[in-house]
């Protein structure tokens, strides 16, 4: 239990480091930004109670935004993807559970389910940041081009940060 803390507190460490001095500087073609800070709210364990899981988000966001001027932008869409993250994990995770907690990882859910959990949070995630960066919808193509290509970058980055964690 206090191994599986203190693996998720190094997850969050590494992950606002690579965000804050790498992956805030990467913008393909003036749209995809990879934000894989999400896979923090991906990989907490399924028997954690849904207001963990705002907290959690609202702390990890709001200390993004100190980080990187954008203030409350990340603690909301991450509050929100912290809101459902319980659900789509019960929705995503295998029947034959047996009443216990699903366990959010490729080895537990396999791939293929893993994958489609992991793209549903970050399209919510995504959808919601750039939503109310925007704050319109004039410019709906660019939006949509915006959501679409960062949720792509970022699932990659989230599946090769899960790759390395199901490996050990």
């Amino acid at each position: 239990m206090l191994q599986t803390i203190f693996s998720r507190i190094g997850w969050g460490a590494a992950l606002l480091l690579l965000q804050v001095l790498v992956f805030n500087h990467i913008h393909l073609g003036g749209y995809a930004t990879p934000m894989p800070y999400v896979y923090l709210l991906m990989i907490l364990p399924g028997s954690t109670p849904r207001w963990l899981y705002i907290v959690t988000g609202f702390a990890f966001g709001l200390t993004l935004d100190i980080f990187t001027s954008t203030p409350g932008l990340t603690a909301s869409a991450l509050c929100l993807c912290g809101l459902f993250v319980p659900l789509l994990l019960s929705l995503f995770s295998p029947a034959e559970t047996d009443g216990e907690a699903p366990e959010p990882s490729a080895r537990a859910m396999k791939w293929g389910p893993f994958s489609r959990y992991a793209l549903f949070v970050i399209l919510l995630h995504c959808s919601a940041f750039f939503v109310v960066e925007a704050f319109t919808f004039s410019l709906w193509p660019d939006l949509l081009l915006q959501i679409a290509s960062s949720s792509v970058l970022t699932l990659v980055f989230v599946l090769c940060f899960e790759g390395l964690r199901s490996s050990r």
